[in-house]
């Protein structure tokens, strides 16, 4: 109970240090370039911030829609408003457009809450050779997980950007030392998600149903390593807040409750978290190192931590895509994250690919 308390003391204390932070121009001016030229890919001609107003001219936007650059900015701490010009090679800027709030849109384009990069229950697509370290059951298995967070409906009411989104998922893991590569368990999570940002500041509020299935093939094993399946389903809520101090850091601390559970299982969870990415992208900005840090503890498992980490490379190219393909080296210690194994201690290295649409 006392790490839940500092955990949502510390979601406070990210909101108040936020709301409190004066950024000088120039480094906002810095750091709206690196944004635009790392993050969209356009050459910036020149990017002045005065009075919390970025004035950007661009070499030539393509086919990219100013707006793209006014949501990117304004997600920016001490950057309130973009005006936007486009300039051909040494020629007097051609045109200037205003990002203007709009209270509604349908299917919006940028995400408030960038996904968390270490939780390993974040839905998004991924295959994973996992070693298990001293553990007497399993040695070497595979994980797969399916899913994403999507945006469906989200505005700029001014003073905050809100949008009304959808997670699901599915997470399965195979034993790779048995015969036919048995499936031992796949969770399915899924629910609506209400998202929110302030310059540097964003929270995320999830209600979301979790269901555990065992494999048949673990199921169908011989008697003595059968297990007694446990028919664990809930449904649960939490919230997470996150705050963006610098370009390459990003803070996150949360907690949550379940609602219902079968069976009955205690209830509250404390989260909390740090992800580091490379001011600097490598090879004409296409790969930049990532790595990433995850704490979670429950009041079913007596508080006890559950640490993750990840650490590698991000391929990407803003210019044409959304998508983010990453290589890491995944940790983990704790109760297992896989549905009726909660109750099991273990410890994992594991190295995969990660897809972020």
């Amino acid at each position: 109970m006392n790490l839940a308390r500092t955990l949502f003391a510390a979601a406070l204390l990210v909101f108040t240090a936020s709301a409190r932070a004066v950024s000088d121009d120039s480094y906002l001016a810095g750091y709206a370039t690196a944004v635009v030229e790392r993050d969209l890919g356009l050459k910036v001609v020149s990017l002045e911030v005065r009075d919390r107003v970025a004035h950007v001219v661009v070499e030539d936007l393509g086919d990219q829609p100013a707006e793209r650059i006014s949501e990117a900015l304004t997600r920016i701490e001490g950057i309130e408003r973009v005006e936007v010009s486009e300039a051909g090679p040494g020629a007097a800027p051609v045109r200037e457009k205003a990002h203007e709030p709009d209270a509604f849109q349908l299917l919006p384009r940028v995400e408030l809450f960038d996904p968390l990069l270490a939780d390993p229950r974040q839905p998004h697509f991924s295959a994973v050779y996992v070693w298990y370290l001293h553990d007497p059951e399993l040695t070497r298995a595979g994980s797969a997980t399916f899913g994403e967070t999507f945006a469906l409906f989200g505005g700029d009411l001014g003073f905050a950007k809100w949008e009304l989104g959808w997670l699901g998922g599915v997470f399965s893991i195979f034993d790779l030392d048995s015969y036919s590569y048995d499936l031992l368990n796949t969770d399915f999570r899924a629910g609506p998600t209400l998202s929110a940002r302030k310059n540097g500041v964003s929270a995320q509020l999830r209600l979301y149903h979790q269901s555990s299935h065992l494999g048949d093939e673990f199921l169908l094993r011989s008697s003595q390593n059968r297990a007694n399946r446990v028919n664990l389903s809930y449904e649960g809520i939490d919230l997470l807040v996150s705050y963006d101090p610098r370009p390459w850091l990003r803070l996150y601390a949360g907690a949550g409750e379940l609602l219902h559970t079968e069976p009955q299982l205690d209830r509250l969870s404390a989260h909390g978290g740090v992800e580091l990415r490379s001011p600097m992208a490598f090879f004409g900005g296409a790969v930049r190192p990532i790595a990433a840090f995850d704490y979670q503890s429950r009041e079913e498992n007596h508080w006890r931590e559950e640490l993750a980490g990840s650490a590698g490379i991000q391929l990407e190219n803003p210019e044409l895509s959304k998508l983010k393909i990453q290589i890491l080296v995944d940790y983990f210690k704790g109760n297992s994250p896989n549905g009726q194994f909660f109750v099991r201690r273990i410890e994992t290295l594991g190295i995969g690919i990660h897809l972020h649409f």
